[in-house]
């Protein structure tokens, strides 16, 4: 298996070793915690053979809407 050393600071390290459990390397704390990038092709592709209905967009748009609501800052 071909490795890549990297360098972090101490704080993240620290962030790194907390995750990680008894028997687990910090290379399967960094794979169970940092998820793959989602295949947006993929995803649209599968969307397209398998549409959603007008009521499912618009309480996925709400929830978005509220979701977003929650998370910007006030001014």
């Amino acid at each position: 298996m071909a490795t890549k050393t990297i360098t972090i600071d101490l704080a993240a390290y620290n962030r790194l070793k907390l995750a990680r459990t008894k028997d687990e390397t910090f290379s399967q704390v960094i794979k169970r915690v940092v998820k793959e990038p989602m295949d947006v092709r993929a995803f649209e592709k599968k969307m397209k053979s398998h549409p959603l209905s007008h009521s499912a967009i618009k309480a996925i748009e709400e929830h978005v809407e509220r979701r977003h609501k929650i998370t910007r800052p006030s001014r």
